[in-house]
């Protein structure tokens, strides 16, 4: 029997990250942040101090060794009540446990602790101009000199490239024929000569506290102690944390999504039009009914997603018809909440205009909905064979 009530730890976890962020993160310092395109780095620090950007790691490094579905209730509370501060835990989610799955104590000493501590986490180059996400079609590769490793190519769509400290970088080996065999993950400081970064446009809020970015790697040359896990198994090293990042993506848009919803609620249920309140009106009590439904699917396939995870069960099937699902539910519910609001949903300030804008690259980030399909639907059928 599948239990989905939270415990009492989780309980007081996810009001502790609440009360941290209503405090630290009020929404009128939210909206400066993103008018500025600042990152609200004293909140972040809070959230180091109060242990919570440890949580999924190893005691041992200083972390909080927790299960995937704590680990996710936090995402969703981070998403929900600390704006851009989500873009560095739910980034961390995959790659600081990288770190700690394959790196070296020396490598854990550099770049976990200091995330713990309140520093920004690792960003993922996986990406490029030519190849999204097909990872097998990289062109990124790296030649021996010596014990040194000289790398060679670019990324693009690197998400907190300015921020980050260092690049998880997914370079091949050309002298293997089979890039799944022959790709290895390097651990790039930004700062490393032959690095060149630059924040891209995005859509909708070009000032948004976190970048998007393209990396280029001229010459780039990086020790041997630079490989993060084994030479030649970063494609397995990749899609080993595609769990972590699935559930990262869909914690993080359901909670785009619930937000969305109570304000569409309390809009309807405040709004008076035609001597009555509109949530009175059948067709936005059809809309509040649509979205209350996606909402509660999307959360029981989260649930069901971070139990069998850490029941140790094979979730590739699950995690990508959740990432498939959750991303296009929470597009709609968005644009449902924006027909609610009307005019002060797309004039103005308001948050759920900021998500109409922002949630569409959802679709897109971390495979796209047709990629989620690609992979995903074949493996279904093979069940029924």
């Amino acid at each position: 029997m599948i239990d989905f009530s939270k415990t009492e730890e989780q309980e007081l976890l996810i009001e502790s990250i609440k009360e941290l962020l209503e405090r630290e993160m009020p929404a009128e310092k939210e909206r400066e942040c993103y008018r500025n395109g600042e990152f609200p780095w004293d909140a972040w620090k809070a959230m180091a101090e109060a242990g919570f950007t440890g949580l999924g790691l190893p005691e041992e490094v200083g972390g909080t060794d927790v299960d995937l579905m704590t680990v996710a209730l936090a995402n969703f509370t981070i998403s929900r009540y600390g704006g851009p501060l989500a873009a560095f835990y739910s980034m961390g989610m995959p790659t600081m446990y990288d770190v700690c799955e394959f790196g070296t104590p020396e490598q854990i000493e550099k770049y976990v602790k200091p995330y713990i501590a309140g520093g920004a986490p690792l960003a993922l180059g996986i990406s490029e101009p030519s190849t999204g996400s097909d990872v097998a079609g990289m062109q990124t590769s790296y030649a021996w000199d010596g014990d040194t490793a000289v790398i060679n190519g670019g990324k693009h769509y690197t998400t907190c490239g300015m921020e980050a400290p260092a690049i998880i970088v997914i370079a091949k080996d050309p002298t293997v024929d089979n890039v799944h065999r022959g790709a290895t993950m390097f651990l790039v400081d930004r700062d490393t000569p032959g690095v060149t970064i630059n924040k891209l446009p995005k859509m909708g809020h070009e000032n948004a506290p976190t970048s998007i970015c393209e990396v280029f790697l001229n010459d780039v040359r990086v020790p041997r102690s630079a490989i993060l896990g084994v030479e030649h198994n970063g494609f397995m090293q990749t899609m080993a944390n595609f769990t972590r990042e699935r559930i990262a993506n869909v914690s993080g848009v359901i909670a785009t999504a619930v937000n969305a919803f109570e304000d569409a609620c309390a809009y309807a249920n405040q709004r008076e039009q035609f001597g009555q309140q509109i949530g009175r009106f059948e067709l936005v009590q059809e809309m509040i009914m649509e979205m209350s439904c996606k909402i509660e699917n999307m959360m029981n396939m989260l649930y069901k997603l971070c139990w069998q995870a850490d029941q140790g069960q094979d979730v590739r099937i699950l995690a990508g018809m959740a990432k498939y699902y959750c991303s296009k539910a929470t597009c709609e519910v968005v644009d449902d909440a924006i027909q609610v609001l009307a005019g002060i949903g797309v004039v103005g300030d308001h948050r759920v205009g900021r998500y109409y804008i922002d949630i569409r690259s959802a679709r897109i980030a971390g495979g796209s909905d047709q990629v989620m399909v690609f992979n995903t639907a074949p493996q279904i059928l093979k069940r029924y064979r």
